[in-house]
């Protein structure tokens, strides 16, 4: 059941930020809730969506990091 914006209070900037859950994205989840980042302006917010795709926990990103493999 992903029909529909989700929304919420971003808890850095307090504007309300729109998203969408793509279909299948939790397919592959081994439990819930879920961690879903997303990126708002300079800042990320962690979303736990539980399995009826409702929020259900907000928390500030600390940091966003770029890993690398190494070969």
């Amino acid at each position: 059941m992903t029909d529909g914006l989700k929304w919420l209070q971003c808890p850095v900037c307090k504007a309300t930020i729109y998203w969408k859950i793509p279909e299948n994205a939790f397919k592959e989840a081994k439990r819930f809730p879920t961690p879903v980042v997303i990126k708002h302006e300079d800042h990320y917010v962690v979303c736990y969506v539980d399995s009826h795709y409702q929020v259900a926990d907000t928390e500030v990103a600390s940091a966003f990091l770029e890993a690398e493999t190494k070969e």
